[in-house]
């Protein structure tokens, strides 16, 4: 049987001598696992296609056990991303991020867009880096069922405060008055930007600015609330906080 679907590389690994073991984000079918055959040799015909952080259009074969990249056709490398090593690093957590929340077999365009976007914005810098990686995160993981609850206090229902708090486990917000130990003090302009990345047009998620105390704070934020959600730790995260220079 053979698969159609366009659909970003997130990962890669070899496999014995010759092979390649990718896994793509697809917008029709989910992630995929596939096997490209000859897959290391530099004269392997997929080789551009089949690249990390590389979006192509794909032909899979399903075989019994597993899928086979029958071809791939690159629709977008990403070569400005090379020239930054942080921007490409936030890329590959992005990539890893996406990885575990995205289902096998199942729909996954939004999902698919969002990260595509975030790479390109982050090959172009047209924003600051950590704006991008707040959008992505807190965004991929709201759609992913984890959205987190920013109307208004739980308990009294106010809608702005200053400070608000935020509670990370559980995802939900308290004002000044009502909030216990367990929240985390937020600007209410980064509350205002949470609210924007989780309840915006997709196309406008990105449509927004902050102070630099507050992006940091933003940053802080969202990353310890996806890492909370997903539950694991990544490699690639790691990796960025070790070449960030500031």
């Amino acid at each position: 049987m053979h698969i159609e679907t366009d659909g970003l590389v997130i990962k890669e690994q070899n496999v014995g001598e010759s092979d390649r073991l990718i896994t793509v984000l697809t917008s029709e079918y989910g992630l995929i696992r596939a096997f490209v055959s000859g897959g290391k040799s530099m004269k392997n015909r997929n080789l551009a296609g089949t690249g990390l952080l590389t979006y192509s259009d794909f032909v899979f074969y399903k075989g019994r056990d597993a899928y086979n990249v029958n071809s791939a056709v690159e629709r977008e490398v990403f070569f400005d991303l090379r020239t930054n090593i942080e921007n490409l690093s936030i890329a590959f957590y992005l990539a890893e991020l996406a990885g575990e929340l995205a289902p096998e077999s199942s729909e996954c365009g939004e999902l698919l867009k969002l990260l595509l976007n975030s790479i390109y914005l982050l090959s172009k810098e047209k924003l600051p880096a950590t704006q991008i990686k707040a959008v992505a995160e807190l965004r991929a993981v709201a759609m992913s069922g984890y959205a987190p609850n920013l109307i208004a206090c739980t308990e009294c229902g106010a809608f702005e405060s200053e400070p608000m708090f935020f509670d990370i486990k559980h995802g939900t917000l308290a004002c000044s008055v009502c909030a216990t130990p367990q929240y985390t003090q937020l600007s209410y302009s980064t509350v205002t930007a949470m609210r924007h990345i989780i309840y915006s047009e997709a196309k406008k998620v990105f449509d927004f600015t902050l102070s630099d105390r507050c992006l940091a704070e933003l940053s802080r934020i969202c990353e310890r609330f996806a890492l909370e959600q997903v539950g694991c730790n990544f490699k690639t995260l790691e990796f960025y906080k070790s070449v960030k220079t500031i």
